[in-house]
């Protein structure tokens, strides 16, 4: 009996003696995956910056499309990344969608050249900002907001650790923009790209990942608005799938209509839930186009929700790029708007 209490009391004592490792190696385990969370979320981040992507740009969205549809036809264009760089660093504040509309239409207008309608090549943003005594230190750091977003501190003046103010890779020349804009009626942005969307297809989870990441620019419009070439080229690829003009809720296509040119500078445009048989008989694969020729109506066929035109272009490699980036808004000869 004895032997047994003795037995007993060691136990307890081993117990109580490998508590404290068992909990700090649980501490330990608990916060290493923690970490590695949070080191995913930060190499993602690091990938989505290689393709200009603003991480966690859906608490964006919204103000920045009334931007877009307030000045795009008027004034020209400023990306995302540009107004988001811009805004961290006049004001040292990480979140800027703590600062007001006003603070943000401002900061959209000081990066446009408004007589060439298209952006201040960056290098010059940033000398004068290197000038602007006023402003205050850039101190803010990539950090997580109140509701668990990674928000990341833009530093377009800075390129992998070199400053572009100094640098002759950089250029304060404006270069031609090769493209013009697609639709000659009224538009409105309703998506903008790789923006990160939450519709609700009824699709599996990968295939709604793909949907949710947009891939392109969407510019709502009447069915039946006609649409142009952006570019000189040749049509690559011409697709009939849906001959009636419904959403993806009532036709269930997954595919849609769409045409596709490639530009003589390589990349290729897609124009995406267009109207069945719209393209020109004349046009088939292969065939030559010219800038601002007649491509097709728009539609809403494929996964769609409403009537747009969906302008998405990419490189050879598959890449996405940002379409709006190589439009000339200066050059709008034609359009209604």
């Amino acid at each position: 009996m004895l032997k047994k209490i003795l037995s007993f009391k060691i136990f307890a004592i081993s117990i109580i003696a490998f508590l404290p490792i068992v909990i700090i190696i649980s501490i330990v385990i608990a916060v290493a995956g923690i970490s590695m969370g949070y080191e995913k979320i930060y190499q993602d981040s690091a990938e989505a910056r290689e393709s200009n992507i603003v991480v966690n740009n859906q608490i964006y969205a919204s103000r920045y499309r009334a931007l877009l549809n307030k000045y795009l036809k008027t004034k020209g264009y400023v990306s995302l990344e540009r107004l988001v760089f811009y805004l961290q660093r006049k004001n040292n504040v990480l979140d800027i969608t703590t600062l007001s509309d006003e603070e943000w239409a401002t900061a959209y207008l000081n990066n446009l050249n408004e007589t060439k309608k298209r952006m201040i090549p960056i290098k010059t943003v940033c000398i004068d900002l290197k000038a602007d005594e006023t402003l205050p230190d850039y101190t803010i750091e990539t950090d997580f907001n109140d509701d668990g977003l990674l928000i990341e501190k833009l530093d377009l003046c800075n390129v992998d650790g070199e400053d572009i103010t100094t640098s002759n890779d950089y250029s304060e020349g404006y270069d031609d923009l090769p493209y013009i804009f697609p639709l000659k009626e009224d538009y409105t942005v309703t998506s903008m790209v790789f923006e990160n969307r939450n519709v609700d297809f009824g699709l599996s989870e990968k295939e709604q990942e793909s949907v949710n990441h947009h891939s392109g620019w969407d510019f709502s419009v009447p069915i039946g608005t006609k649409f142009y070439s952006v570019c000189s080229g040749s049509i690559s690829n011409i697709v009939y799938t849906q001959y009636n003009d419904l959403p993806f809720s009532n036709s269930k296509n997954q595919i849609g209509n769409y045409v596709e040119v490639k530009c003589d500078n390589g990349l290729t445009v897609s124009y995406k839930h267009i109207k069945a048989s719209s393209v020109p008989v004349s046009l088939k694969k292969g065939s030559g186009v010219k800038i601002d020729d007649f491509l097709g109506l728009t539609s809403t066929t494929g996964r769609s929700t409403g009537p747009h035109l969906h302008l998405e272009l990419y490189n050879s490699d598959g890449k996405r790029l940002d379409a709006l980036q190589f439009i000339d808004f200066a050059n709008l000869n034609g359009n209604n708007f």
